[in-house]
């Protein structure tokens, strides 16, 4: 029992001198042009469903709010992840019953006053859903042993849903509708279970979920069509063993990466021990593939694993160097 704990308060220790970090590995221009020196702007979602929402599983209901707030959330959450644009505010007004077309357009004054403080007004106007379930019977053979077979159905389940969703874009100071989106699709899941009311319950289990990813897509992709992405990469550092790699990683999260550079070479020259050596080695490494300089970032891995097994875990990582460093 004591070597055991022993085993894991090790395993523990070794965990806890990692920390995840992420950089930029670089960014994706919008795919629009945006007014010059727009960036506040307000999120309206006007799509208002015509009815409650039915929660029985033997009715489709196409009023299911999952899919617009899937996808209103994730565009809120994709811009505030990015610096481009600033979100002010936020709002529910001027809401339309979602039949699968645009409402009339917000006018001026309508602009003024929910996107007050804003350049830009970002709006969910459109929404329609229609949803049908078909079934098949698929005949498959069951082992049963000694060479004896049977035949078995399975009902497969496939739902199709017909999407539309749509944005628009609005200069607050003009009226003017800078851009204009719309995504339409024909998206179908499908399911199997040896009874038809299974299949059809495992339909209705997924919905939730296949309608939020699908919500997350639609919301993404727009969010990079009018603001730039960023493109993060998620590393482990060591942060702890000596004060080298204590200041290193403060450096890093203060996202001063040339600081950090210097404080790991500098530890690296006052680092006796073999083990802290390489761990220095590896926040080198790493730092060097940030950078796109993924030679030195071998040779870098290379002497890691020359000064501890640790190393390499390094060149699983960055890539083994094709020559003796």
């Amino acid at each position: 029992m004591k070597k055991q704990f022993l085993i894991l308060l090790v395993l523990f220790s070794a965990c806890a001198s990692k920390q995840q970090v992420s950089y930029v590995t670089g960014t994706s221009k919008a795919t629009i042009t945006l007014p010059e020196g727009a960036r506040d702007v307000t999120l309206l979602n006007r799509v208002r469903l015509a009815y409650p929402y039915n929660k029985s599983t033997t009715v489709l209901n196409p009023n299911n709010p999952d899919l617009v707030n899937a996808a209103f959330n994730t565009l809120r959450n994709t811009i505030k992840n990015q610096s481009s644009l600033r979100i002010v505010s936020e709002s529910n007004n001027y809401k339309y019953n979602a039949n699968g077309s645009y409402p009339s357009a917000l006018s001026l004054s309508d602009l003024k006053q929910v996107g007050m403080g804003s350049d830009l007004v970002i709006a969910l106007e459109k929404f329609g859903q229609n949803i049908s379930d078909t079934y098949t019977i698929d005949i498959r053979r069951e082992n049963l042993g000694n060479n004896t077979y049977r035949e078995v159905d399975f009902y497969i389940g496939k739902r199709v849903i017909d999407v539309s969703l749509g944005w628009k874009l609005y200069n607050t100071k003009t009226g003017e509708i800078v851009d204009t989106w719309e995504e339409n699709d024909k998206y179908f899941y499908e399911s199997e279970g040896r009874t038809r009311v299974r299949a059809t319950q495992l339909l209705a289990a997924n919905y939730k979920r296949e309608m939020q990813n699908l919500g997350v897509t639609y919301g993404q992709r727009y969010a990079a069509r009018i603001a730039p992405t960023e493109h993060r990469r998620t590393a482990s550092l060591y942060s702890d063993g000596n004060e080298a790699l204590k200041q290193g990683i403060q450096a890093v999260r203060g996202e001063n990466w040339d600081e950090a550079q210097t404080i790991w070479e500098r530890g690296l020259k006052r680092e006796d021990r073999r083990r802290k050596k390489a761990m220095l080695l590896h926040n080198l490494a790493i730092n060097q593939e940030r950078q796109g300089n993924t030679d030195e970032a071998k040779r870098l891995a290379a002497k890691a694993a020359d000064q501890h097994p640790l190393g390499v875990k390094t060149q699983s990582i960055v890539g083994f160097a094709p020559a003796a460093y």
